[in-house]
């Protein structure tokens, strides 16, 4: 179903855009081509802007991010080429020069990120992400290791540590809250300054409380609205006090 609602928003991405290039070059299957041509640039911004996300941020992974935006451009750049070549038969008049103007095509392609992630971003949950370990990297006792985020319970922080529970398992690290949660993917869910919970592993959510298991965390007011938030998408993991 995911896959062909991808192609379904890939498909209707290309009919959008052609209808806009066709104010542009006045035939439907001109801007259709063009359109077509110009999709693999904005492919790679949904997938580089994705990848950065759910990845550390750090100097690093700004510059992997500038390196996709110059490689984006150079995709759109060469279906501009093909375009040149055949659709508008080599002749520099008849090329749009909006179509040359790199603002414009980042623009574009950004409009298109945005449009995916509202259609697909929000809506994973933990479970939905992938169906093998969801691997997830820290430093706990001086040593690198790796930890699978589908059976997190949820995370404390508390004396200068962080708590991470999983299926009766507890893993302590030294990185804070704020940076673990800048790190975790979509679908973790923030409560309290000190709590970070898996919503798919809690057995049920209020305004006011989580109940994971035994334990039963408190929802403090600065992220009550995260949690409101949560709860209007998700009521089946809702429950009343």
């Amino acid at each position: 179903m995911k896959i062909a609602q991808q192609i379904g928003f890939w498909l209707l991405a290309i009919l959008v855009m052609s209808l806009v290039y066709q104010s542009l070059l006045g035939s439907f299957l001109g801007s259709f081509i063009l359109a077509s041509l110009l999709l693999p640039g904005a492919a790679l911004i949904v997938f580089g802007w994705q990848l950065w996300r759910k990845g550390e941020r750090g100097a690093w992974s700004y510059l992997h991010f500038f390196y996709i935006l110059l490689f984006s451009l150079f995709l759109e750049y060469l279906g501009v080429i093909v375009a040149y070549w055949f659709i508008f038969e080599l002749e520099f008049e008849r090329l749009p020069k909006i179509l040359v103007n790199p603002v414009f095509l980042w623009l574009y392609m950004f409009f298109i990120a945005f449009l995916h992630d509202r259609f697909f971003g929000k809506n994973l949950t933990i479970v939905e992400l992938r169906e093998e370990p969801l691997w997830f990297d820290l430093v706990s006792d001086r040593k690198q290791i790796r930890v699978d985020l589908r059976k997190l319970d949820y995370i404390e922080s508390r004396n200068e540590r962080c708590f991470l529970y999983l299926e009766g398992e507890e893993v302590q690290t030294r990185e804070r809250i704020t940076q673990l949660e800048q790190r975790l993917p979509e679908g973790f869910l923030r409560i309290h300054r000190s709590f970070i919970i898996n919503p798919e592993r809690a057995l049920g959510i209020s305004k006011q409380e989580v109940q994971m298991n035994s334990e039963v965390l408190p929802v403090s007011r600065t992220y009550k609205q995260q949690v409101e938030v949560y709860l209007a998408h998700s009521p089946k993991k809702s429950r009343s006090n």
